[in-house]
């Protein structure tokens, strides 16, 4: 018996290590480097008579139709090198993560949108970028020229002050660059209404995506009121039709949306394929006392699952020799406990 006991052992350890070998853990390592360099400059706003709230240390500003005005904005050198600020205006827009995104360049404006920031603002002389060294400080100027007809809300933009030639370096053969710099948020009214209260949602379509890479089920949501949405609470599911198993959900808090914007609302699937079929969505957002739920059906079809799921960056993997020795190890482990059920029965039968 002692000899049976040791060789049950033997087969339970086999087993042991041909599930490691089957079921291997899955490992995802990120090189995130904190990028920390000075950027050579500071930038101050020059708040004008028409802020509308002098706390803010941003533009908030209340303007006329048809009416022009010059804002200021300082840029200071904070050393003794030449240092290049590169200047820019930009729309503002909401992200799918749940901020608002001030920095976008030539972002796909939403429909609602008329007579965005970057067309009402311009950069006096045509001006680019800027120099500053051995801290000496330039005063940059803007024009905003705001449309005949009112508009009510906000406007949402920035102003972009970037200094890229600073965060250069070279690795090897490639050259690696990133961008130092500020932006000073730009919001413009007419009506001097609150500006985060007024917005609404709607859901305007859902489908299977890749953000990043990564496989999701992206709900677009428009608000498409000119009003900015703060702290609004989200969150989502999605089942197949006729079932009602969820298979995947989502839920965010601190969410925060831009004026006439839209964004993909994510919920992100895992490593798995992505089925074809048809899917209900069932959403809810609360925000600035109000409420909105959403319930669609959506179809994926056979052509983009396959689309997706081969195009995805995150996948599961399994190289051919892993198979070949799973299969292996499972005939040896059958062979085993073959061999011992039969030497079992032998001593059963010399013990009757």
């Amino acid at each position: 018996m002692n000899n049976y006991k040791a060789t049950f052992r033997g087969v339970i350890l086999l087993v042991l290590v041909s599930c490691v070998w089957l079921f291997p853990s899955q490992v995802q390592a990120a090189d995130e480097s904190d990028a920390q360099s000075a950027t050579g400059f500071t930038v101050e706003a020059v708040i004008p008579d028409n802020q509308v709230d002098v706390m803010k240390t941003y533009f908030y500003l209340g303007i006329e139709p048809d009416t022009p005005q010059v804002i200021q904005v300082k840029v200071r050198s904070t050393q003794e090198a030449a240092t290049t600020v590169h200047l820019t205006v930009h729309n503002a827009v909401s992200s799918s993560g749940g901020s608002i995104d001030y920095t976008r360049v030539n972002p796909k404006l939403d429909e609602s949108l008329k007579n965005p920031v970057t067309d009402l603002v311009t950069i006096n002389g045509g001006q680019t970028e800027v120099t500053v060294a051995n801290y000496e400080e330039k005063t940059i100027e803007y024009t905003i020229q705001p449309p005949a007809e009112n508009f009510t809300g906000v406007k949402l933009g920035s102003l972009r002050f970037v200094d890229r030639d600073g965060g250069t370096q070279q690795a090897g053969q490639a050259a690696l660059s990133s961008e130092y710099g500020y932006t000073i948020a730009l919001m413009l009214t007419e009506d001097r209404e609150r500006f985060n209260l007024g917005a609404d949602l709607k859901l305007k379509n859902v489908n299977l995506k890749l953000s990043n890479g990564r496989k999701v089920i992206a709900a677009n949501i428009q608000n498409d009121q000119p009003k900015v949405l703060q702290e609004m609470v989200i969150e989502g599911q999605v089942r197949r039709r006729g079932q009602s198993d969820t298979i995947v959900s989502n839920r965010q808090t601190n969410f925060a949306v831009a004026p006439n914007s839209n964004f993909d609302f994510q919920l992100p699937l895992d490593l798995n394929n992505f089925s074809a079929g048809t899917y209900v969505f069932t959403g809810k957002a609360e925000g600035a006392g109000r409420t909105w739920e959403w319930e669609e059906e959506f179809t994926v079809s056979g052509n983009r699952a396959a689309k997706i799921n081969r195009e995805t960056v995150y996948k599961i993997l399994i190289p051919g020799w892993v198979l070949w020795i799973a299969a292996g190890l499972f005939v040896i482990w059958l062979g085993l406990v073959f061999y011992l059920f039969r030497r079992q029965r032998r001593w059963q039968i010399k013990g009757e």
